[in-house]
């Protein structure tokens, strides 16, 4: 895929941009970049013309001067960078985790860039309150205890029972590199998420859900539910995987991609 480099608003913004035609817009996980979409992006960029961006304050993006990034903000960031690359038609747009509770703001606020969404792990609730202190409580302590801390402490929910060992250490070493400022900031966000469950009926465009079979965090029958609240939507069982099915099984993942792009392009 080729990176470029993208200024919205004076911050720039580094995004891979390969393929033609229709629009298929990848969203991260939470602390990760665009890499973690590599394998899947191989098996789709020959029918699709696919953008993966590093969200504000990953990757190569620039860093956030705000303490705190809302999901409506990266929402919005999405929507000024499909400017800036010239993409006029309507996306389907694909978050991970983070980038789920991020694409279903994108929906709410512009439902009609929207060809088709997909949501994979990733919750419509908010957290509960004490969740959303544990968020801020090591959002503040994270310039002190570093992200090997915040790796450590996530890695373990993060993949399916037998994990592959060098996916894992390749997801530690992407989780390594991310600028603390900006994954504290994404994490207060997270934190002051609003439930999105009663918009989930609102979607006029089609849906797939997409779940880890051995997902710890979107257990695939809270990911079930997404789907049961969404009138033209279908569920999908990445088998093996847990939260980070698209890490875990690009390949059975992209083709879950693939039949629905079929469905919704080649009617």
């Amino acid at each position: 895929m080729s990176l470029k480099t993208i200024e919205i608003y004076g911050k720039m913004f580094s995004c891979h941009d390969c393929g033609t035609e229709h629009v298929l817009v990848f969203l991260h996980g939470f602390p990760l970049d665009h890499t973690i979409w590599n394998d899947t992006a191989s098996f789709l960029s020959d029918r699709m013309r696919v953008i993966a961006p590093d969200l504000r304050g990953f990757g190569k993006s620039d860093i956030p001067q705000a303490k705190v990034v809302t999901m409506e903000q990266f929402a919005e960031d999405v929507l000024l960078l499909l400017h800036q690359l010239g993409v006029a038609s309507k996306i389907v747009l694909c978050g991970l985790s983070m980038g789920g509770y991020i694409a279903m703001q994108f929906a709410k606020k512009y439902s009609e860039r929207l060809a088709g969404l997909v949501l994979c792990d990733t919750k419509s609730a908010a957290d509960t309150e004490t969740a959303a202190w544990n968020r801020r409580k090591r959002a503040d302590r994270l310039s002190d205890l570093g992200m090997t801390s915040l790796a450590d402490a996530m890695l373990p929910n993060l993949f399916g029972n037998s994990p592959d060992e060098q996916k894992v250490s390749d997801i530690r070493k992407i989780m390594l590199r991310q600028p603390l400022q900006g994954v504290a900031a994404a994490d207060r966000g997270m934190a002051a998420r609003p439930d999105m469950t009663d918009l989930l009926a609102t979607f006029e465009f089609p849906c797939l859900v997409i779940c880890g079979e051995y997902d710890k965090i979107s257990p695939p029958e809270e990911m079930r539910q997404i789907a049961q609240h969404i009138k033209n939507s279908s569920f999908e069982i990445i088998p093996g995987a847990g939260h980070l099915s698209p890490v875990e099984e690009p390949k059975i993942f992209a083709e879950a991609i693939k039949n629905f792009l079929t469905c919704l392009y080649e009617k």
